[in-house]
């Protein structure tokens, strides 16, 4: 009986052992295929937009499929391994801003968590992976935080120094555009981006994180890893107490001009630009759904949208208005509720 029971004993701590050793296998895998999806977009510039997205998958995947211990030593890996082909700087530079938002998406995934805090979740990280990518930029090459509109501004003039050197004034000012015109229309960009600099962090901290979890939600549906997904975009709805946000955004926006407090204006007219491309998603989404409710023709469907390209600001303003308005409304679950899909 003991031999035999020792014998059982050995073949689980083989089975064991070799369960470490082929999990160990998969990482080192893993962990190969990010080093080379980042590599190439280092070296080859033109495909980085894409890399960005991807890279992270095998990540994601690997603590999916074991779990998160095991997808932080593949990450700390390929970074030691990024930073040997790119220098430590570039290694630091490029994990800071999406090593994190892999690890929180693989293990949301994992924990078969629900798509909408999946998506809240990897927009937090992505923004603060971004002021962390942001502030070791500053920090290691000596920059100030504001050296992007420094080097804006530093473009403009350079823009203008050609235009001058090229004779391009001359030919702007037979046209009726003078130079004072011409520097005044830059200054009013410059001011612009300053204005909404921290929109627009905030808006592409969002949209690599949504942008990286429809990529992984796919792979990970393609390998049968993943038990939740999106419903239909013609589902997709915020929730009404999203409301609030432009409520704020509003307030604060009027409350600083009347009283003449510049930062809560600043925050005010900020969070109106983050929440403007949101609305207008879910009120493409609402209409989607009223184009499919209502059987719309395909022919219709074409001249509506041709009629919105041409006049893109009145449907731009149309989109907003209705995605402010929607989740009010909820016709969309009145009239096919989407029957235990998504939230």
């Amino acid at each position: 009986m003991n031999r035999h029971s020792n014998r059982l004993d050995l073949g689980d701590k083989a089975m064991q052992s070799e369960g470490r050793v082929a999990a160990l296998a998969e990482g080192a895998l893993m962990a190969a295929l990010t080093v080379v999806l980042v590599l190439t977009g280092y070296f080859i510039p033109f495909l980085q937009v894409l890399t960005n997205i991807i890279w992270t998958v095998p990540i994601v995947v690997l603590i999916v499929r074991r779990d998160l211990r095991l997808g932080i030593m593949a990450t700390f890996v390929a970074g030691l391994a990024i930073s040997f082909f790119t220098g430590p700087i570039n290694g630091a530079l490029l994990f800071s801003q999406f090593a994190a938002l892999g690890l929180v998406y693989g293990y949301l995934f994992k924990n078969n968590a629900r798509p909408g805090p999946i998506l809240a979740a990897g927009a937090i990280v992505s923004l603060l992976s971004l002021l962390l990518n942001l502030g070791l930029t500053s920090w290691l090459t000596g920059l100030p935080l504001g050296g992007l509109l420094q080097e804006f501004e530093a473009a403009v003039n350079y823009t203008m120094d050609f235009y001058h050197r090229t004779g391009m004034l001359e030919h702007m000012g037979g046209q009726g555009m003078t130079l004072e015109q011409l520097q005044a229309t830059f200054a009013g960009m410059i001011d612009l981006l300053r204005l909404l600099l921290p929109g627009i962090l905030i808006s592409a901290a969002i949209l690599a994180a949504f942008v990286n979890y429809l990529v992984a939600a796919k792979i990970l549906q393609r390998l049968g890893l993943a038990n939740r997904q999106l419903p239909p975009f013609r589902y997709w709805q915020l929730p009404w107490y999203f409301i609030w946000g432009v409520i704020a955004g509003l307030g604060l926006w009027q409350l600083g001009d009347y009283y003449g407090l510049d930062l809560a204006s600043r925050a005010g007219v900020n969070i109106l630009y983050v929440y403007l491309p949101l609305l207008a998603g879910n009120g493409l989404a609402a209409v989607s759904f009223i184009f499919y409710h209502w059987k719309i023709a395909s022919f219709l469907k074409a001249a509506l949208a041709v009629f919105a390209l041409l006049n893109l600001p009145v449907a731009c303003t149309a989109l907003v208005a209705v995605g402010l308005f929607d989740p009010f409304l909820s016709y969309r679950r009145r009239l096919q509720p989407p029957a235990g899909k998504g939230e």
